[in-house]
């Protein structure tokens, strides 16, 4: 008799342990940045500053670095209800999915307060936010010398105006610019570095 109850005992733990693992969910988190803020050498990095950020005498420039947050394929494909999922730094917990228009809405999509996956290049997917803007994670700062010969590639305030190149004067040319453009933000500026130098400032246009 004993050895019937003890066996039953066994079953009913076994069964109550296969429970709990059916039920186990994940955490889905950006990819790592793949850089180091401390040791930025040969990257096209996401970036804010403001003007107030360039040290002219001593040649360098104090940008906020950015990672933009990318999702691997596989992590996506088998995110299900239940699921927790990093977006834009905050824990949501998944509680429907929807694939539809090429994309995968979360909660309901941006609509309803819920979240939007893209496919990307390389084996990934990636956040949107309104107007189609990515998603980014801040990394923290970094102080970065000017190459002698960077270059400042910068869009108009509309989407049609030309685009200047400055390769001389940098300085003056943004000290000239209108106040609302005197900030760049992650969104539209991109930082191109070569061996730890500065060789490129990139911001286009976005709405």
């Amino acid at each position: 008799m004993k050895k019937i109850v003890y066996f039953a005992l066994v079953v009913i733990i076994c069964s109550c342990s296969h429970d709990k693992q059916t039920v186990r969910h994940n955490l889905i988190t950006p990819l790592p940045a793949g850089i180091a803020v401390d040791n930025l050498q040969d990257c096209t990095i996401p970036v804010a500053f403001t003007l107030d950020d360039f040290n002219w005498m001593g040649g360098n420039l104090t940008m906020t670095v950015y990672n933009q947050d990318l999702y691997d394929v596989v992590d996506i494909s088998q995110m299900q209800v239940g699921d927790t999922l990093i977006y834009e730094g905050v824990p949501m917990v998944i509680n429907t999915v929807n694939k539809d228009h090429g994309g995968i809405d979360i909660n309901g999509g941006l609509d309803e307060g819920g979240c939007c996956l893209v496919g990307n290049e390389g084996g990934t997917y990636i956040a949107r936010t309104w107007d189609d803007h990515s998603t980014y994670t801040e990394l923290g700062k970094a102080e970065i010398a000017l190459a002698s010969d960077f270059v400042i590639i910068d869009c108009g305030m509309d989407p049609n105006d030309p685009i200047d190149t400055i390769r001389v004067d940098q300085k003056l040319y943004l000290e000239n610019l209108k106040d609302g453009k005197k900030d760049f933000f992650k969104l539209n500026t991109r930082v191109t570095i070569e061996n730890g130098l500065i060789k490129e400032i990139n911001r286009r246009w976005i709405p």
